[in-house]
């Protein structure tokens, strides 16, 4: 893939663009802007392994108290 960077004066990057045209008209707004071509290289893709975990492995379900078995929380 190929994409057009333009930078100020001082080689800060200002814009990526998709087409040269976008680029030249980017330029001609301030003399003192320059524009390259870029080259994105795709890496290459892996496979990764996985395991397929059980679907049971849920949390346990909570056992709710009643008003009378709760304990005062003492600060």
């Amino acid at each position: 893939m190929i994409y057009y960077s333009v930078f100020d004066r001082d080689g800060k990057k200002i814009v990526d663009c998709n087409s040269i045209q976008d680029a030249i008209m980017l330029v001609e707004f301030d003399n003192t802007r320059t524009y390259r071509q870029m080259k994105h290289i795709n890496p290459q893709t892996v496979n990764v392994p996985y395991i397929k975990l059980p679907d049971d492995l849920r949390l346990s379900e909570q056992k709710i108290l009643s008003q009378c078995d709760l304990e005062p929380f003492i600060v």
